[in-house]
C-alpha cells in the first residue's frame, strides 16, 4: 500500500493474515448450528410441549444474540485483549451448547442458547475486524473465501445431528455439536495483530513498525481518492513528531536561557510556559483547532505560571477532569457517531433493509427447510440430505462468486440476477413434492443464498465513504441481521401456526426476497451516481 505523500505501508507478517482467514473459516462453521437446529425442532416442539413459533424463536436465539452483541463486544475489545475474548467466546459458546442438551425448562433452554449467542459473537468479531486490517483491500474476496466455513456447517452439520439422535439421543447431540464448537478456543488462540512497516520513497528511510490504530487513522476528502485508510495516519505521526520536536526546542532553550536559577519550581513553571507558546505558535502556523480537552490543559498551565511553585498540582487536576468527563464519555461517543451514520453514511443506511431482508429469507429457509420435506411425506432420513444438497451447491455458488471477485465483475448486477431467481424459485415452491423435485429446490435456493450472502460485505466495503467507520457499520450489519434473523424463527413459525402448510409459507419467503432485489437496484443506481459525481 502506499499514500500520497510518498510513504509506503507494508505488512511484515503477512503471510499470518491466511492464519486469520482459516480461523473465521472455522468460526463460520457455527451457522449449521441453525440448520441442525432444524432436524431437532419436531423433537423440540414435542419435548417441551410447546408451538412451532416459540421452538423456533429460541432456536433462532444463538444466531440473533450473536448478531445483537457486536455493538457491545465491540467495547470490550476496546478494554480486552481480543485474543482473550475470542478464547473466552470459543469456551461460553461450547459449554452452554453442551448444558442445552441437559435441560428440560423452555425458558432455560433459551437463557443457555442466549449465552451461546454471546460466546458466538465474543469469537467472531475479534477475527473479523483483524481480517480487514490485514486484507483491507481485498476484504470481500478474503470474506468470501472464510465464508466457505457456513457452507460446510450448513452442508455437514444437520447430518452429523440426525446421524447422532439415532445413536446417542437428545441430549448426545446437543454434546457433540458443543464439542465443534470449542474448536473456536483453537481459532481465537491463534489471534495475532499485523505488524506495519513504514517506508519513505523520497529518501528511503523506513520508519520502524508501528501498531495498526497509529497507522490506519484517514478522514478523507471530496478529492481524496485512496481508498487504503493510510494517509491520515501518517499525516497525524508526522504532525505528532514536529509538535514533539518543537516541545523539546522549547524545554532546551529554557534550559539553557534559565541555567543559572537554582529555583526548581520557578524552572517548572517557565517550562509549561514555552511548551504553551510553542504549542499555539505551531498550531497557528499549520491552522490546528484546538479542542475542548486541549483547551482545557492550556488553562492549568496558564494558571501554573500564574502560581509558581503549584506545579504539582496539576496531575490532580487534569486526573479529576478525566473522571468526570468518563461519566458520559461512552454515551456522548455513540450519539455523535449515529449523527455522523445518519448525514455522512445515508446510502450505507439504506442498504440496511436488504440486509435484514436476506437474513430473514435465509434463516427462515435454513430452520424450515428439512420440517417442510417431511411434512411432503419425504423421511426423516432422506429429508436430513436436502440440507446437504443445499450445502453442496452453497460451495459451487461461492467458487462462482470467488471466481466472479477475481475477475472484477460489479456484484451488485449478479445480487439482482440471483435474487429474482431465488423469489422465483420459493413463488412455485407448490410445484413437485418428490424427493427429486425438493433436491432441486434445495439445490438452487442454496446455490442462490449463498452467493447472496456476500451482499453484507459488499455492501460495508462499498457504501462506507469513511474507512474509519468499518467498525461501528459492521456493528450495525450484524445489529441488522440478528433483527432478521430474531424474526425469521418467530414469525414463520407463528404463520406456520396458523396456516398449518409449509409450502403457502415458503411461498411467502419469495416475498422478502423481492424486496431484497429491489433495493439492491435503488442501491446499485445511487452508488453509481456518487461515483460519477466525483469525476465531473
Amino acid at each position: 500500500m502506499e499514500s500520497s505523500r510518498g510513504q509506503e505501508i507494508s505488512i511484515l507478517n503477512w503471510k499470518w493474515g491466511y492464519v486469520i482467514v482459516l480461523c473465521k473459516f472455522m468460526t463460520n462453521m457455527a451457522v449449521g448450528i441453525t440448520k441442525a437446529f432444524g432436524v431437532l425442532l419436531p423433537v423440540m416442539v414435542e419435548r417441551f410441549n410447546r408451538n412451532y413459533a416459540t421452538v423456533g424463536f429460541i432456536c433462532s436465539l444463538p444466531g440473533t444474540i450473536m448478531l445483537f452483541s457486536g455493538p457491545f463486544v465491540s467495547l470490550v475489545l476496546q478494554r480486552v485483549d481480543h485474543r482473550i475474548v475470542a478464547m473466552l467466546g470459543g469456551v461460553i459458546s461450547g459449554g452452554c451448547l453442551v448444558a442445552s442438551g441437559f435441560i428440560s425448562n423452555i425458558t432455560g433452554l433459551g437463557f443457555t442458547l442466549a449465552l451461546t449467542g454471546i460466546g458466538r459473537c465474543c469469537a467472531y468479531l475479534p477475527i473479523a475486524l483483524l481480517m480487514n486490517q490485514y486484507f483491507k483491500e481485498n476484504f470481500v474476496l478474503m470474506n468470501t473465501i472464510a465464508s466457505y466455513g457456513s457452507t460446510v456447517g450448513v452442508m455437514f452439520l444437520p447430518v452429523i445431528a440426525e446421524r447422532s439422535l439415532e445413536a446417542y439421543g437428545y441430549s448426545g447431540v446437543f454434546m457433540i455439536l458443543g464439542a465443534i464448537m470449542f474448536h473456536k478456543v483453537a481459532g481465537g488462540a491463534a489471534i495475532r495483530k499485523p505488524i506495519f512497516s513504514v517506508k519513505d520513497n523520497t529518501t528511503g528511510q523506513s520508519g520502524s513498525e508501528q501498531d495498526p490504530s497509529e497507522v490506519i487513522r484517514h478522514e478523507p476528502s471530496e478529492d481524496d481518492d485512496e481508498e487504503d485508510g493510510i494517509e491520515g495516519g501518517d499525516q497525524m505521526t508526522k504532525l505528532k513528531d514536529e509538535l514533539r520536536d518543537d516541545t523539546d526546542q522549547g524545554q532546551a532553550l529554557a534550559e539553557s536561557r534559565f541555567h543559572t536559577k537554582e529555583n526548581l519550581e520557578n524552572t517548572e513553571t517557565l517550562n509549561a510556559a514555552i511548551v504553551i507558546n510553542d504549542t499555539k505558535r505551531y498550531e497557528e502556523d499549520k491552522g490546528i483547532l484546538i479542542d475542548d480537552n486541549n483547551e482545557e490543559h492550556v488553562s492549568l498551565l496558564n494558571s501554573a505560571c500564574d502560581h509558581p511553585g503549584e506545579v504539582g498540582d496539576l496531575p490532580d487536576a487534569s486526573r479529576s477532569g478525566q473522571d468526570d468527563s468518563e461519566k458520559y464519555n461512552l454515551c456522548s461517543s455513540f450519539i455523535s457517531r449515529c449523527k455522523l451514520f445518519m448525514t455522512k453514511e445515508a446510502l450505507f443506511l439504506m442498504s440496511l433493509p436488504a440486509t435484514y431482508l436476506r437474513a430473514y429469507s435465509f434463516e427462515a429457509w435454513v430452520l424450515y427447510l428439512v420440517p417442510h420435506s417431511e411434512q411432503l411425506g419425504i423421511t426423516p432420513s432422506r429429508a436430513v440430505f436436502l440440507s446437504s444438497i443445499g450445502g453442496i451447491s452453497g460451495i459451487i455458488g461461492r467458487t462462482i462468486t470467488v471466481i466472479l471477485l477475481v475477475k472484477k465483475v460489479h456484484m451488485f448486477k449478479i445480487y439482482i440476477t440471483v435474487g429474482f431467481i431465488t423469489s422465483l424459485s420459493f413463488f412455485f415452491d407448490f410445484v413437485g413434492e418428490s424427493f427429486i423435485i425438493r433436491s432441486v429446490w434445495a439445490f438452487l435456493q442454496g446455490l442462490c443464498f449463498f452467493v447472496l450472502d456476500t451482499a453484507d460485505a459488499t455492501f460495508l466495503k462499498l457504501t462506507l465513504v469513511d474507512e474509519s467507520n468499518f467498525s461501528f457499520g459492521l456493528g450495525l450489519v450484524m445489529l441488522i441481521h440478528g433483527c432478521g434473523n430474531i424474526s425469521a424463527g418467530l414469525l414463520t413459525g407463528a404463520l406456520f401456526d396458523v396456516i398449518q402448510s409449509y409450502t403457502i409459507v415458503f411461498m411467502m419467503i419469495g416475498i422478502p426476497v423481492l424486496f431484497f432485489t429491489i433495493n439492491t437496484v435503488v442501491i446499485s443506481v445511487l452508488l453509481n451516481r456518487r461515483v460519477k459525481s466525483k469525476y465531473v
